[in-house]
C-alpha cells in the first residue's frame, strides 16, 4: 500500500536538478537550475530558499551527514558549501577546469569530495573550502559519481578513460590531519599527491554499459552501481590482510527485462526495491524477484526528472519537468495470522446470531437468556 501525501509545485526554471532529504527526513534539498529550495516534507511549505546560488545549473547536491551543511556541485565549473540553518554560502571550491559532476561528505562530516570531467577527484575540508588532496588515477578523463565508504578511509568513484571504458575505482586515503588540524587562516594548498599511487580499479564494464552512479547501502556493506541497462547490487569484501583493501562480490544483477519501465532507475538505501520512473509513473519493485510492490501516480506531465528516497527507505519523493514535487509513503501491507483472531471472530459472529434470533422472535415468544460476552 502506498499513499501519495504531498504535492508541492516549484517554480519552473529547468528540467536539471538535483533532489534530496535531509537526514532527519523532514525536509527535502530540490535543486532546480540554479536555485535551491528547502520544502518542509510534511506540510510543503518552502521553508528556504536561494535564488541563483549558481552562475549556471546545479547538477548535484550533497548534504553533510550531521545536517548542518550542504555542498552544490554545478555546470559553472565550481563547487560551493552552504549553511543549512541559514542557506549563506561559506565556501567557493575553486580548482576544477570543467564541470563539477558530483560531490559527497565524508561520514563524519568533515571533508569534501568532488569530481568532473578534468579527470581528478578533489578533497576539500568542510570547515572553509581549504584544498586537502588530489586523488589521480592512471588513464582516468572523467568522474562522474564518487562515494566515501562508511568508514572513511576509502572513496570510491565512477570513472571513464580515453577509451570510453567505465570502472569503479578506490583510493586508501592519506592521513589529512595535518591539514585537518591547520588554522583557518593556513594555507594547506599543499596536497597529498602521493594518493595518487593508491589508486586501484575495483571492476570495469564495457563500453556499452556506461556507469552512471555509485552509491553505498546505510550499513556500508553493499554498494549499488547504475550502468545504461543494468542495476548492480555488489559485497564489499576486505581484504584478510588488509582492512583497507576490497574487492566487489556480485551480489544481485537487475537487467533491463526487469526494469522495461526504463527511464530513472535506482536502488532504495537498503537495497530491498528498484525504483524505475518513466512517463509520469513511478514503480517500486522487489530487487530479488522483479515483483511490482507499489505503482506511485500524482503527475500528469509525460516525464520525471529527478526521485529520491528517505534514508529510511519509507519515503519517495518524485519530480516532474514542470516542477512539481510527489512525496509518497510506501507502506507495507503486513497479513495477520488469522489463527489469533480466529476465537474472537468466532464469538462475535455468535453473540450477533444471538441478538438476530431475539429481534425475531420480538413478542412472538420467551426472549432468549442472555448470553454471557465471555
Amino acid at each position: 500500500m502506498s499513499r501519495t501525501r504531498l504535492h508541492v509545485q516549484l517554480p519552473r526554471r529547468s528540467a536539471d536538478g538535483f533532489m534530496q532529504f535531509m537526514p532527519d527526513g523532514r525536509s527535502l534539498v530540490i535543486a532546480l537550475g540554479p536555485d535551491v529550495h528547502i520544502v518542509d516534507s510534511v506540510s510543503g511549505a518552502v521553508v528556504r530558499e536561494c535564488r541563483g546560488a549558481h552562475e549556471d545549473s546545479i547538477h548535484y547536491v550533497a548534504v553533510a551527514p550531521d545536517g548542518q551543511q550542504m555542498a552544490t556541485a554545478s555546470w559553472d565549473k565550481t563547487a560551493r558549501l552552504w549553511d543549512m540553518a541559514t542557506l549563506d554560502c561559506k565556501a567557493v571550491l575553486h580548482g576544477h577546469e570543467r564541470r563539477v559532476f558530483c560531490v559527497v561528505y565524508s561520514p563524519d562530516s568533515c571533508v569534501v569530495a568532488t569530481g568532473t570531467v578534468d579527470s581528478i577527484v578533489r578533497l576539500w575540508r568542510a570547515a572553509d573550502g581549504k584544498p586537502l588532496c588530489v586523488l589521480r588515477g592512471p588513464d582516468i578523463e572523467r568522474v562522474v559519481s564518487v562515494c566515501f565508504a562508511p568508514s572513511g578511509g576509502r572513496l570510491l568513484a565512477a570513472c571513464y578513460d580515453r577509451q570510453g571504458v567505465s570502472g569503479v575505482w578506490q583510493w586508501t586515503l592519506p592521513d589529512l590531519s595535518r591539514q585537518m588540524q591547520a588554522g583557518l587562516d593556513e594555507d594547506t594548498t599543499d596536497v597529498n599527491e602521493a594518493a595518487a599511487a593508491a589508486g586501484k580499479l575495483l571492476r570495469m564494464w564495457p563500453e556499452e554499459e556506461n556507469v552512471g552512479s555509485i552509491r553505498f547501502s546505510p550499513d556500508g556493506r553493499q554498494l549499488t552501481v547504475s550502468t545504461a541497462s543494468k542495476l548492480h547490487l555488489f559485497h564489499m569484501v576486505s581484504n584478510a590482510s588488509d582492512a583497507a583493501d576490497c574487492s566487489l562480490r556480485p551480489v544481485l544483477t537487475a537487467p533491463w527485462e526487469s526494469l522495461r519501465d526504463g527511464g530513472i532507475r535506482h536502488f532504495s538505501p537498503d537495497s530491498k526495491h528498484v525504483v524505475t520512473a518513466k512517463n509520469g509513473t513511478t514503480k517500486v519493485r522487489d530487487a530479488g524477484s522483479g515483483t511490482l510492490c507499489f505503482t506511485l501516480q500524482g503527475h500528469t506531465v509525460a516525464g520525471l526528472s529527478m526521485i529520491a528516497f528517505s534514508r529510511d527507505s519509507r519515503h519517495l519523493a518524485t519530480c516532474d519537468y514542470s516542477s512539481k514535487v510527489c512525496i509518497h509513503t510506501l507502506v507495507k501491507w503486513t497479513p495477520v495470522n488469522h489463527r489469533l483472531f480466529a476465537p474472537f471472530f468466532c464469538a462475535t459472529v455468535f453473540q450477533l446470531m444471538c441478538v438476530r434470533a431475539r429481534l425475531e422472535q420480538g413478542r412472538a415468544g420467551p426472549s432468549l437468556p442472555r448470553l454471557p460476552l465471555e
